[in-house]
């Protein structure tokens, strides 16, 4: 009686045992995959990233049986077959991490998944443990990452969830007496989604499908009910700000548990035993009859079409893009910073942009009502401290009351900007058949129908069914501003964005779109701040508080859509067009730019879409159809991840790379450097670059260290890099100097030791002495305002043969703070100070130093003589 006790009691232990890991195992992946799908809004996507890597190590932890594989290796106990399996489901493993953390792509890291969990099943497989929880993880999180695939790329998924979401979340307000509109990431339909995947596998997956089918009604019926609870509670629950109803999400995550489980216990999951041939030679009849075999290419060929971009091949004509801006009668000028206006105001509107367009090689044409009169709003007055920047060096500018066909004939793209009058019904019959022949239109306007804009542009835009909304779009994390909040669908302009700081999108209007439409950027933890028509004063701008009723995720701030052969992109907001946000989000206009040039076309995409559908579902009925388990089914997500990696690198291949010459300068954001992307704060580089665009120079912030890039740039700016430059990027440094670029570095002793290597080079060094701020001006600014002013300074030591000192000043000793040595045709010039390049010490919001501009300006004009001169 002990010994069956004692066994009873130890076969209990060892069930509850595997029932927690079961437990365990399943709600590990189900944070995965909401993690990695941002259905938690996670402040900082580098955590939630991080944050999924360490839970997927736990994972293995819990179910990796080291110590037996490398006894069971040692001894060689393992037969052949299961030694393959063992090693296959290893390195199945280690290529998931790899992809995790070696990549940046969503998509890739939904895929790697499904990898993972084959892998650690196919390792568990070879030394004879059964976990059938992996082979229902392993198919579940695969047609989740196959389902996060189509909600990206068709747009009309996307929409119908959308929709539903809203229309549900409005019924359940209507009823409980409270207005909602939640889009589907703030109403935590993402995460019932997920729930609800996972039950249908584990129903397709039961062998007991009959008597199964009522539990499995019920299960379904619990999650909806679930989530119609949870919207409830979203209803009547009073938060106190507008971001406080994320903060549930966590709790309908756990409520889904209970239906799933009431599903999965006792449930008999039907794992299909691999069976490989034994006969060496292959029957190519067998093979071709084999409907796996047939059910992987279509699930590739479906991968690989529905994700490759096809129609951008680069035009073969040498013709150059021709660009027409509608320059009249819209919200807004085509200034450009000029000496004289300082602060943020001084960084004029939109000139900038035609000029960064031109040194791309686009010709820029203007359709103005009086050319003199545009120019005399857009020109800055000559002063004798600048050279004069000549806007007609870069624009062609046409006189014109009215646009016409003639107009249009020659013009690829069409740009319109916050018109605050309607066009005509024969204009904008014009424009709408100039679109239909192949032609693009790019509209962008702004919130709350700010200076009458919102009627002329929804008129304008009434054949693509896109309008601006009357309200302001707000991110719900207004410390982060839209860089947590932001969902960007696969699209060629969308798809090679290096940092999501590239998109500077402010506070424009969210957009009302078709199902037709695709949602280039999502707000997807934005809210609609419903506009106030009374609010006369200040551009009918709302509260910036979230009100009941008021949608609240996945507001829609840029879209794009096919006419005819053309094509249209519509921006909610103009700030990205902005002169101040040109630097940073060039490379993303860039691939705007490049697409509405493109040849895809709505019947490319119709194609492309439709096949890849089909493909996919011809796939899963072979794999219902074919009882035949010939084929591991772990070879599926591995083929799945084949395809999107193969898309993704004929994806690269295909975009464009960004092209521009001419007075390029370069700040780079590569190697750590302590200034922030944020513009217009203490620590930003707004007023250098503003100071740079006074003198005609077009800065770009580099967020990778390009050599093809930078070689062509005039300058190159570092700001206290904290990365230590490599041997390669030393010797190419060097080189670029030599060829007549010019290095800035501005750094100080605490960060010397990331560029102690290139300073030597050069007989320079930082020594140990801190000077602090100079002059010391608190008592008395305006005595040295027309000096340099320095924020944390230290000497600079340097070989006077070959070095130039540009500022010192004598205390006790002669300290010199910025240094110049020729190297070649060009030459590096060292500042002594981590923070003189930044906001706080040139030019900010409101503020500004007269003497540091005076001596930007002085090193400016040091440099272009030296350029003449080699």
């Amino acid at each position: 009686m002990k010994k069956e006790r004692s066994l009873k009691s130890h076969i209990d232990k060892k069930v509850l045992k595997s029932a927690i890991l079961y437990f365990l195992n399943i709600t590990i992946v189900l944070f995965s995959l909401n993690f990695l799908s941002n259905n938690f809004y996670i402040i900082d996507i580098e955590i939630m990233h991080i944050s999924t890597i360490y839970l997927l190590l736990v994972l293995i932890g819990l179910n990796f049986p080291f110590k037996k594989i490398y006894n069971a290796l040692k001894n060689k106990k393992i037969e052949k077959n299961s030694t393959g399996t063992t090693l296959f489901g290893i390195s199945f493993i280690v290529f998931s991490f790899f992809i995790l953390v070696a990549t940046k792509i969503f998509l890739l890291w939904l895929a790697a998944i499904p990898i993972l969990l084959s892998g650690l099943d196919l390792t568990l497989k070879g030394i004879k443990i059964k976990r059938n929880e992996f082979f229902l993880l392993s198919i579940f999180s695969l047609s989740y990452a196959i389902f996060y695939l189509l909600i990206q790329t068709i747009p009309e998924f996307w929409y119908l969830f959308q929709r539903f979401s809203l229309a549900v979340s409005s019924l359940i307000g209507s009823f409980i007496g409270k207005s909602m509109a939640l889009g589907p990431s703030v109403s935590g339909l993402w995460i019932v989604i997920i729930f609800f995947i996972m039950l249908f596998v584990a129903f397709f997956l039961s062998s007991t499908k009959k008597s199964k089918s009522l539990k499995f009604i019920l299960s379904i019926i619990g999650l909806f009910v679930v989530w119609i609870i949870y919207l409830i509670i979203l209803g009547l629950i009073e938060f106190e700000s507008k971001n406080d109803v994320l903060n549930l999400h966590f709790i309908v995550f756990f409520i889904c548990f209970i239906p799933i489980f009431f599903y999965l216990f006792k449930s008999n999951i039907n794992e299909k035993k691999i069976i490989y041939s034994k006969h060496k030679k292959k029957n190519i009849k067998k093979v071709i009859k084999n409907g796996r075999v047939w059910a992987l290419l279509f699930l590739f060929l479906s991968t690989l079409i529905l994700t490759i971009f096809l129609g951008l091949e680069e035009n073969e004509s040498e013709k150059k893009t021709k660009i027409m801006f509608y320059g009249q009668n819209m919200l807004g000028s085509w200034d450009i910073p000029e000496y004289g206006k300082y602060g943020r105001e001084a960084t004029g509107m939109f000139g900038l942009l035609p000029i960064y367009l031109n040194s791309s090689g686009f010709e820029n044409i203007f359709l103005v009502n009086n050319i003199t009169t545009f120019l005399n709003m857009s020109q800055p007055v000559q002063e004798n401290i600048t050279k004069y920047v000549n806007l007609t060096d870069y624009i062609k500018i046409i006189e014109t009351n009215k646009v016409t066909a003639n107009l249009l004939e020659d013009i690829d793209i069409f740009v319109i900007t916050s018109i605050n009058k309607t066009f005509s019904i024969d204009e904008k019959e014009v424009i709408w058949d100039f679109v239909k022949k192949g032609g693009s239109l790019l509209v962008s306007g702004d919130h709350t129908n700010v200076g009458n804009t919102q009627e002329p542009l929804n008129d304008l835009l009434t054949p693509v069914d896109i309008s601006f909304q009357f309200d302001s779009a707000l991110p719900l994390d207004s410390k982060f501003k839209w860089l947590t909040c932001y969902q960007l669908m696969h699209h060629p302009i969308t798809s090679n964005i290096i940092s999501l700081n590239e998109i500077q999108i402010s506070v424009g209007a969210s957009l009302s779109t078709s199902p037709n439409s695709i949602p280039l950027i999502i707000g997807r933890y934005g809210l609609s701040d419903e506009g106030d028509p009374f609010n006369e004063d200040i551009a009918y701008l709302g509260d910036y508080e979230y009100n009941k009723g008021e949608q609240l995720g996945d507001i829609i701030l840029a879209a794009a859509t096919y006419y005819g052969d053309g094509k249209v992109l519509v921006f909610g907001d103009t700030s990205t067009f902005q002169n101040s946000a040109l630097p940073y989000s060039y490379p993303f206009i860039y691939n705007m730019i490049s697409w509405l040039k493109s040849e895809q076309t709505t019947s490319t995409k119709f194609l492309q879409n439709g096949v890849s559908i089909f493909l996919l579902v011809i796939a899963l009925i072979t794999i219902i159809v074919d009882r035949k388990a010939n084929i591991p089914y772990s070879i599926f997500p591995l083929v799945f991840i084949i395809a999107l990696i193969i898309a993704l690198m004929i994806n690269a291949i295909m975009i464009p790379d960004m092209q521009i010459s001419g007075n390029v300068v370069y700040i780079d954001a590569s190697h750590n450097e302590r200034f922030n992307l944020e513009p217009f704060t203490e620590k930003s580089v707004n007023g250098l670059i503003l100071n740079l665009n006074r003198n005609g120079y077009l800065p770009l912030i580099s967020r990778e260290f390009l050599k093809d890039k930078i070689e062509n740039c005039k300058f190159l700016i570092f700001i206290a890099p904290t990365q230590s430059f490599n041997s390669d990027e030393l010797e190419f440094l060097h080189q670029y100097m030599s060829n007549g670029g010019i290095i800035i570095l501005s750094t100080g002793y605490p960060e010397k030791e990331a560029v102690s290597s290139f300073l030597e080079k050069y007989d320079l060094d930082i020594i140990n002495v801190p000077l602090g701020p100079f002059p010391y001006i608190e008592e008395n600014p305006e005595e040295y305002e027309n000096e340099p002013r320095f924020v944390d300074s230290w000497p600079i030591i340097f070989n006077e043969n070959i070095g130039q000192s540009y500022y010192n000043f004598t205390w006790i000793n002669d300290y010199h703070l910025m240094v110049f040595v020729k190297q070649g045709k060009g030459g590096l010039l060292l500042i002594s100070d981590s923070q003189y390049l930044l906001d706080k010490n040139i030019e900010s919001i409101y503020d500004y130093w007269p003497g540091n501009i005076i001596l930007l300006k002085h090193i400016i004009d040091e440099t272009k003589a030296l350029e003449e001169q080699s």
